[in-house]
């Protein structure tokens, strides 16, 4: 098995196109725990795997019905973690709808803890990016409504694209078709912004039997990390949102 010769300790899979009378034949094909949300045999479908050794405490799994999110709260070295596996709908409204949905959903589960806990997100965004400019080549890119619910999703629970920070200039695809040659990132790995020092590397791969690339991140040892000095950097793109504006106005309002 493909994932197993690489030994990664946390894999989430999406287009799995899983049904439960599947789950009993995959366990046999993974050394460690599996979390499911179904879709069909012929769509969607979302897949978190932990390996047997990896010290990993399961607190709770939250699922949708269509195949579309896994949330699962857990400590990882003894570190709290929210690890969030989500395949967005492909129609721009479904996508809208989706996420604010997604958002509550999370919103109503951490919310008096949510502080103390590192968010480890992959998201994937159907036919559509984040920056035209650095993610899309061939066809017609541009933004869609959506791209809101992300902005959003992100400032709500501080998170970052940490592929992008590490690679601010570069054009990486993560999907392709190839007739006509259309490129596209559209898989993300959003992270708490403090969890930055944490991640030693990331990288985009190729996989199998997939027109999808691999996001893999690569993890300092949490029980053996030294953090030094930090620094703050600001996310340029949030001077673009409306909701970030309004309430930064408001609060120079207050305090003025």
């Amino acid at each position: 098995m493909w994932l197993n010769e690489r030994r990664y300790d946390i894999v989430f899979l999406q287009e799995t196109y899983s049904t439960v009378e599947v789950e009993d034949i995959w366990k046999t094909q993974w050394q460690g725990k599996l979390f499911f949300s179904h879709g069909t045999n012929r769509s969607c479908g979302v897949m978190a795997l932990v390996r047997s050794d990896l010290d990993f405490k399961l607190n709770s799994v939250n699922a949708d019905n269509e195949g579309r999110y896994l949330i699962i709260e857990a400590e990882v070295q003894s570190s709290a973690f929210l690890l969030v596996n989500i395949y967005a709908p492909n129609k721009v409204q479904e996508q809208c709808e989706f996420f604010g949905n997604v958002n509550k959903t999370i919103e109503n589960l951490v919310a008096d803890k949510f502080k103390s806990t590192k968010f480890l997100s992959e998201v994937t965004l159907m036919l559509r990016s984040i920056d035209t400019d650095l993610d899309c080549s061939g066809g017609n890119p541009s933004k869609k409504d959506s791209t809101k619910n992300i902005s959003d999703l992100c400032l709500d629970f501080d998170l970052v694209d940490i592929w992008r920070i590490r690679n601010p200039e570069t054009k990486r695809f993560t999907w392709r078709q190839k007739r006509p040659l259309i490129q596209r990132r559209l898989d993300y790995w959003l992270i708490s912004d403090d969890c930055q020092e944490d991640i030693e590397r990331t990288d985009i791969i190729s996989s199998i039997n997939s027109d999808h690339s691999a996001i893999v991140l690569h993890f300092n040892n949490t029980g053996k990390q030294k953090h030094g000095p930090s620094f703050w950097k600001f996310n340029a793109s949030l001077a673009e949102d409306d909701n970030f504006i309004t309430l930064i106005n408001e609060y120079a309002n207050l305090v003025g």
